[in-house]
């Protein structure tokens, strides 16, 4: 005989994960990018500063100054004109940021270096062991260890100082040369690895000094804390995401896909990230719990400002693409008789949507902001309220960057 039969167990429905619209999740990502509200409706000072570092994770740096500094004008597209010397006090004098590798070299707040010393402990990544690339650039022990001398007697250096003086150059060898050049890769590779820090800047070249003398004390993350980072610092600076939106936000962690899915599932098992759905998107997206309180709430942006090609807005283009329809290069990698648009082309942000992009250039000698192009997206109408915002945005721009003219295209 068989026992009773077991009734079998029942469970509730399954819980249905939240879902949002598309317009509400742009909203949140322009929110936590600090691009809501019309340009210069917050002054920018030293807490402002820092909590624009916290919510988008960095400030990449970049050497085309073709219309300035990358941080300094992604600084600009929000918070309007600014005394460049107050930043360069806030992360060189007050440390209330550095210099490191974030979303590519980056100035992050100071309160993430533990993370980036969990980096610094893991350099070189076990990835690069036996790339060619990486054994040609590589450097000898001997090397590092003069570098260190050098920095430890004579103080802060920069990489030119790395150079013959001028009494070496007229008796210069190829093994002097081949010294100082190896020297030089030292030096950066010695900030990779955290004994050396960006102590300051002159006409944007890195000063170099100890790190002892540069990063206050404190501890380095675990592998786990910073591994979490590449999801949490991604959401934070995105609001609802897709996996694929957040590969290549935030690069300090370099995780392949196995990793990646591991650190979402540690996350969601612990309640740190929720999963939900977007109407019209691909796939399982995920949030902090805390950025979804009052998200249909969220004002609708306004205001018209201009983007650099290098700014948190644009690090995932995939993003902006699914997200916004709107579909980016950075065209100044693309040889001149196949641009499209132009060699350092700013997108047009109008009312939380891309509308066009514009093709500036600074003349510094003659104080002229040229625009050689402007060209709005094919499904953008314009309107008055637009073309006095654009207005106002190049104008803005011109009187942040010093110049006196500005000289619009023939068609413009």
């Amino acid at each position: 005989m068989t026992g009773p039969r077991r009734k079998p167990h029942v469970t509730g429905p399954r819980r249905s994960r939240p879902k949002f619209t598309r317009e509400a999740t742009v909203r949140l990502w322009l929110h936590r990018q600090g691009l809501t509200r019309p340009r210069g409706s917050t002054p920018l000072d030293a807490p402002a500063f820092v909590e624009h570092l916290e919510r988008t994770g960095a400030l990449q740096l970049d050497s085309v100054n073709v219309v300035d500094r990358a941080h300094y004008l992604t600084l600009w597209s929000r918070f309007g004109s600014y005394d460049r010397s107050d930043v360069d006090q806030w992360v060189y004098g007050d440390h209330l940021a550095y210099e490191y590798w974030g979303h590519e070299a980056s100035i992050l707040p100071i309160s993430h270096l533990p993370l980036g010393r969990r980096r610094m402990r893991r350099f070189p990544p076990a990835s690069w062991s036996g790339r060619a690339w990486w054994s040609r650039y590589a450097t000898s022990t001997a090397s590092k260890r003069r570098v260190l001398r050098r920095l430890r007697a004579q103080g802060p250096l920069e990489s030119v100082d790395f150079q013959p003086r001028p009494a070496e150059r007229e008796a210069e060898t190829d093994s002097l040369a081949w010294r100082l050049r190896e020297d030089k890769r030292s030096l950066k590779l010695l900030w990779h690895d955290g004994r050396v820090a960006v102590a300051g800047r002159r006409h944007f070249r890195c000063v170099y000094d100890l790190a002892e003398r540069v990063y206050p004390d404190g501890p380095a993350a675990t592998l786990a804390e910073y591994h979490d980072s590449w999801l949490l610092i991604g959401l934070s600076g995105c609001g609802i995401s897709p996996e694929r939106h957040l590969v290549n936000y935030f690069t300090g962690p370099e995780l392949n896909a196995a990793e990646r899915r591991r650190v979402i599932a540690r996350n969601l098992r612990r309640k740190r990230i929720v999963e939900v759905e977007v109407e019209g998107l691909r796939g399982p997206c995920y949030a902090l719990p805390e950025h979804l309180d009052g998200v249909d709430q969220l004002p609708e942006p306004e205001g018209t400002t201009l983007i650099c090609p290098f700014d948190s807005l644009l690090w995932q283009r995939k993003r902006a693409a699914e997200l916004l329809d709107f579909y980016y290069t950075v065209e100044i990698y693309v040889p001149a008789a196949k641009r499209r648009y132009g060699y350092y082309v700013l997108p047009i942000l109008h009312d939380g949507r891309f509308v066009g992009r514009l093709d500036p250039k600074l003349h510094r000698d003659r104080a002229v902001l040229e625009i050689r192009a402007l060209h709005l997206e094919p499904n953008f109408a314009p309107t008055p309220r637009f073309e006095a915002g654009l207005d106002d945005a190049i104008a803005g721009l011109a009187d942040f960057l010093g110049a006196t003219d500005i000289a619009m295209p023939q068609n413009g």
